[in-house]
């Protein structure tokens, strides 16, 4: 009898410990793939069948070719810096806490993002639905940006055009790259 109450107990301890390690491979897979800045990268922890909804799950979503294409567009250019703050999992959904930064926020001192994503993964381990939720007490990066756009309206107002319009990001990969650029300049400007 003891020696089954021992064998059981190892038996457990065993199954803990896998289950533990498969967790960890699981939430690092979630970070590389929220963190990733090429479509190759992140295409590779995407089911065929993946789909992505802002918000709420409402309609179709998003399939796997379209949130890539929106990512090319604008996240992937400025490098998304994801942090998990915490997470909950049961079985194969994963609630994660997290907030979001990139080489947008970074030089106007935007906090970022904070958001709730409920990723659900396939029997390989792959993202087949992904649900992004932004905390509503979120603020807005406008007042954050604000010094920047003001200098560059006096400094620089062609390239400011060709990014910001009637007081909206002009959002294309090339635009998110000038972004970059533009806020690199100004920082090291009012550095001096």
């Amino acid at each position: 009898m003891k020696n089954k109450c021992i064998s059981f107990f190892i038996c457990l301890l065993i199954l803990l410990l896998v289950s533990s390690c498969i967790n960890k491979i699981y939430l690092k897979r979630i970070e590389t793939y929220f963190n990733a800045s090429t479509e190759e990268k992140k295409a590779k922890y995407m089911a065929d069948d993946y789909r992505s909804y802002f918000a709420e799950k409402t309609g179709e979503g998003e399939d796997k070719t379209s949130s890539l294409q929106s990512f090319l567009k604008w996240d992937a250019p400025l490098h998304p810096d994801i942090k998990i703050f915490h997470y909950t999992f049961d079985k194969n959904k994963w609630t994660i806490e997290l907030n979001e930064q990139n080489d947008f926020t970074k030089p106007i001192d935007f906090p970022g993002w904070k958001a709730k994503e409920i990723i659900t993964l396939n029997k390989k381990g792959l993202i087949k639905e992904a649900i992004y939720i932004p905390d509503s007490a979120n603020s807005s990066y406008k007042k954050w940006l604000q010094p920047a756009v003001d200098w560059l309206q006096k400094n620089m107002p062609d390239s400011l055009h060709d990014v910001y319009q009637n007081g909206k990001l002009i959002q294309t990969e090339a635009t998110a790259k000038e972004w970059v650029r533009l806020l690199k300049h100004w920082r090291e400007t009012i550095a001096k």
